[in-house]
């Protein structure tokens, strides 16, 4: 580090303190006014010959002096405060550190927003953190979609590269697709050839190649002794890509059939691209540009990347402030009688407590100068220590709080650093008081960001818009202010159309679920009613099948008669005798057997009736007019009983 003093124009650091010299001159009339209203209350209580005796041990003189070393001590301490600089002090350091090129895909598929506000935004932000943990690394910026392109050569001028960064959109690559591998070589090419010295290579992409092989690009690259880390963004889930068409209107990327295109991340892909070059793979988290420092990039090893200057102003606060000193000193030393000293009493006690004051203001300087070298050489912890003990001592307080908040926020402690932004909007600098706004907002969204809860991330995006907007009061060109604060409105906007697509996806679960619940209902009621009929129909065929089966089951003793027809026979003649042959030894039928043949043959034969008996037909005639049944019961038994005629 080569350092060199030059000679410029006297300036001031703090200038809103030297409004407080204003109080010099009313602190000169108190004191005269004082020493007035003294003379005029000693009149009244002691006689005019006797004040000059009691007065002739004090020297007017001496007293006037005394009250001017006090004034010109309270002048000198308020210069010191103002920060008086002399000189400028340039600086040549040479930076030791790595070469760090992020690439960054542009592509269509990157507008969707599974990952809020858009993957692309989000990309973007983890640049950022990444840039912000860098420290004499040279970094540059590739975009990619089809092809690749460098936006930004390895400098260390890290603002040329966030300007670049916040200038990447969908339309910097025209052609269209996601091509890793050409990425790669860009990356390869930006680097250039230097053997033994590692290169970081940051690919922030959903994933998703179309072109080339990303793989092959990548076993290329770690031959050159290139490591790269790949970070998902996306969700598996996947997303539409939304597109404004020319007239204004919402649309999605379709494809050649005109369905809509899901675009999902290919975690698989970028975890095979990182391990091929002794890389890994990093899913989107609010710590994964922490885990890609820590783990990555600061293990490898650094080389000479270039000189950085740098103009620090030079401090002089330390003269006025011995002058105060000094003038305090004399002050106590000094007496006011004529040729004796007197003792000192409570007055020289009250200024040697605020000599002290002084002095551990001057101690407290020294030790935010430690809190700053720590915070530059990368120690947060200790220079939030540093910071926060200076913050009890120190009359800054509100800026000693301030670098203790930015020492915060580097940990990724962003609880801390929004309570020790918050202590520092009590500056009344408006320059520090703007900073702080605006820092506040920042370590807000980070910590909406860690929220587990919608509700927490919506109040803390709110509140990082309000101080934005304090900070856009203050310094109204603030660009970086105005950005954040869209980027914020478009996160609070992704994040109440999930609330409601969440509350829309709920409500036709709901419906859904209903109606496959009256569906079943209704399935289980016509299950119910062919149960029923099934089972009414097994009662009737268990009680009987036709009439004419009843009839046989209550008269068994009945047979119908066979139709020969049924079985395709022709019916054979029965040979009948004729009437008035008798032949000696044949049986008369029956009468049952023969009714029963006539049957068969289809001819009715009547029963021959006999002296003092009922006829057949007439029993018949009487059972019908019979009401009773024992009467029934009775002929059925006399017709049942009658005698076996025999015919010889």
């Amino acid at each position: 580090m080569e350092t060199t003093a030059l000679n410029t124009g006297f300036s001031f650091g703090e200038p809103l303190w030297l409004w407080g010299l204003l109080l010099l001159p009313a602190l000169a009339g108190l004191f005269a006014w004082a020493q007035a209203k003294r003379g005029t209350l000693l009149s009244l209580v002691v006689a005019p010959r006797l004040s000059a005796q009691l007065a002739a041990g004090v020297s007017p003189l001496l007293r006037g002096l005394r009250a001017a070393l006090v004034l010109l001590a309270l002048a000198l301490a308020v210069v010191a405060l103002a920060k008086p600089r002399m000189g400028v002090i340039q600086r040549e350091v040479k930076t030791h550190g790595r070469d760090v090129l992020f690439a960054i895909d542009t592509s269509r598929s990157m507008l969707a927003t599974d990952v809020p506000p858009t993957r692309l935004a989000r990309a973007k932000l983890i640049s950022e953190d990444l840039i912000r943990l860098l420290q004499g690394d040279r970094i540059g910026l590739v975009a990619f979609a089809g092809s690749a392109f460098l936006q930004a050569p390895l400098t260390l001028d890290y603002n040329a590269v966030r300007s670049t960064l916040e200038e990447l959109d969908t339309n910097v690559i025209p052609r269209g697709g996601t091509n890793i591998a050409a990425a790669i070589q860009t990356a390869m090419d930006a680097f250039g050839k230097a053997e033994g010295v590692m290169r970081a290579l940051v690919i922030l992409t959903d994933g998703e190649e179309l072109d080339a092989d990303g793989v092959a690009a990548a076993k290329k690259a770690a031959s050159q002794g290139v490591r790269i880390f790949t970070v998902g963004i996306g969700s598996q889930e996947g997303s539409l890509i939304p597109i404004q068409t020319e007239d204004g209107r919402r649309e999605y990327v379709r494809d050649e059939q005109g369905k809509p295109v899901q675009s999902k991340l290919d975690a698989k892909r970028l975890a095979e691209i990182a391990e091929a070059t002794g890389g890994f793979y990093s899913p989107l988290s609010p710590e994964v540009a922490m885990e890609i420092f820590t783990k990555g990039i600061e293990r490898m090893s650094a080389h000479d990347t270039g000189t950085l200057s740098s103009r620090q102003p030079i401090e002089q606060y330390q003269w006025p402030l011995g002058g105060a000193i000094l003038c305090l000193v004399l002050w106590i030393l000094l007496g006011e009688g004529r040729g004796r000293r007197r003792p000192v009493g409570r007055a020289a006690q009250v200024t040697a407590a605020s000599a002290g004051v002084f002095l551990v203001a001057a101690a407290s300087g020294f030790a935010a100068e430690s809190g700053i070298q720590q915070y530059q050489k990368g120690d947060y912890a200790g220079a939030l220590k540093s910071f926060e003990k200076g913050a009890a001592v120190t009359p800054e307080k509100e800026k000693a709080q301030f670098d203790a908040g930015a020492s915060a926020y580097k940990m990724g402690d962003f609880a801390k650093a929004v309570d020790r932004f918050t202590g520092a909007l009590l500056a009344e600098d408006h320059s520090l008081r703007a900073q702080a706004a605006y820092n506040l907002g920042n370590a807000l969204v980070r910590r909406g960001e860690q929220a587990k809860s919608n509700e927490a991330k919506e109040k803390d995006w709110k509140d990082a818009i309000s101080h934005y907007d304090e900070t856009l009061k203050l310094h109204p060109n603030d660009a970086d202010a105005k950005a954040n604060r869209d980027i914020v409105n478009k996160l609070l906007e992704n994040l109440k159309k999930q609330d409601q697509q969440q509350k829309q996806d709920q409500q036709q679960k709901q419906d859904q679920q209903q109606k496959q619940d009256q569906q079943q209902k209704q399935d289980q009621q016509q299950k119910q009613d062919q149960q029923q009929k099934q089972d009414q129909q097994q009662k009737q065929d268990q009680q009987g099948g036709s009439p004419s089966d009843r009839k046989d089951e209550q008269n068994p003793s009945e047979s119908r008669p066979q139709d020969p027809q049924g079985k395709g026979e022709k019916p054979q003649p029965t040979p009948q005798p004729t009437p008035g042959e008798k032949k000696k030894g044949e049986l008369k039928a029956q009468p049952d057997q023969q009714q029963g043949a006539d049957q068969q043959q289809g001819i009715a034969q009547p029963k021959p009736e006999k002296d003092g008996e009922m006829s057949e037909a007439q029993a018949r005639a009487l059972l019908r007019s019979m009401q009773g049944e024992e009467e029934r019961v009775r002929l059925l038994e006399r017709q049942q009983n009658q005698d076996v005629i025999k015919d010889w």
